[in-house]
């Protein structure tokens, strides 16, 4: 690196340490979890667990599975393999990542002392939720960036928009998890508290946010008479506040194929009988239901309409829904974390 270009890195480095008290913590974060092994650790499971679906399938043959996969390309890998890999595995990597990033600091004191320096709790708070982003982001993006190009040297066709678009809102929802997971870590004197904390928001976003959406729907047409279209209104903006479910529709819509694939994206987050299944794609998301006999009976499908899609459900709308639990997770730490008696 030349003179000018690290005088200018530092020129930077002193302009955001001016500007903004918390660069300071989030610095510190990010430069402590760079010479942990930890760090390494992770970028190399992150690149192995992207890696390995297309190695076995193009080395071992993978069976008549890895024929599919070598016909259909890129789309079949994200959609079978990638996106409940990601599902379930980052979340996960986010809670050993940042659960302890506060109160472990609390516990030990170490955070009394960061406070006495010139630095607000709020500083803390968006330093450490800063910091702890950069720590997951950097190994992911270069953990996927190994990843294309692998894809590009396979006999996979590789569609660079469709890999780049799959990889930002991969990058999104990570950080994400990891806003929420530091913002938890900051509510608690403990860190198994919020070791425990955060795996139960993780088990209730993945396994029991989509029941209770469709709880407050039946609480809706059943104890207080509202039906029809502002119920599944209602019982959709519940589902793409859910930040696992938001990642997976912006997958699917992104790898659907079609007129209309953000349509049918949010059509598949339901599965209901055909009379609320009419309701929802015509009078919820504007298409034009068509029934198809299937084997099991008749089945209802999701065409486009005169209409477009509500712009509040597009992709670009549930990118904003995803986006905002990091202000949302950081203002309802900063609330907990102000209150509480270091």
């Amino acid at each position: 690196m030349s003179t000018a270009d690290e005088g200018g890195l530092a020129g930077l480095d002193r302009l955001l340490r001016n500007t903004f008290e918390w660069y300071t913590v989030s610095k510190k974060e990010f430069k402590d979890a760079i010479r942990s092994k930890g760090l390494w650790l992770l970028g190399l499971i992150f690149t192995t667990a992207f890696i390995a679906p297309v190695a076995i399938a193009l080395y071992t043959g993978f069976g008549q599975q890895g024929q599919a996969i070598q016909q259909q390309g890129m789309q079949f890998l994200l959609s079978s393999i990638y996106l409940n890999m990601v599902t379930f595995l980052l979340p996960i990597v986010a809670i050993f990542l940042g659960f302890a990033a506060i109160s472990k600091e609390r516990t030990s004191g170490s955070l009394k002392l960061l406070l006495s320096l010139p630095h607000s709790r709020k500083d803390v708070i968006i330093g450490k939720v800063l910091g702890r982003c950069a720590v997951l982001g950097v190994p992911l993006v270069a953990s996927l960036a190994i990843t294309a190009v692998f894809l590009t040297a396979s006999e996979l066709t590789f569609k660079p928009e469709l890999f780049a678009l799959f990889s930002l809102f991969t990058v999104v929802f990570a950080l994400v998890f990891v806003a929420i997971v530091v913002s938890i870590s900051g509510a608690f004197k403990k860190s198994l508290w919020s070791a425990a904390a955060n795996f139960i928001v993780y088990f209730y976003f993945t396994f029991l946010w989509n029941a209770g959406a469709n709880g407050v729907g039946n609480i809706l047409s059943n104890e207080l008479g509202v039906t029809g279209a502002i119920r599944w209104h209602v019982v959709l903006l519940l589902k793409l506040v859910n930040p696992n479910q938001a990642y997976k529709t912006l997958v699917r819509s992104l790898l659907g194929s079609g007129e209309a694939p953000a349509l049918s994206a949010r059509y598949g987050m339901f599965s209901q009988g055909q009379e609320a299944s009419r309701t929802i794609c015509a009078d919820v998301l504007n298409g034009a239901p068509q029934a198809q006999e299937g084997v099991f009976g008749t089945i209802i499908t999701c065409a486009p309409g005169s209409g477009s899609l509500p712009f509040y459900y597009s992709d670009p709308a549930v990118v904003v829904f995803m986006l905002a639990w990091i202000g949302i997770a950081a203002s309802v730490s900063y609330y907990t974390f102000n209150l509480a008696d270091l």
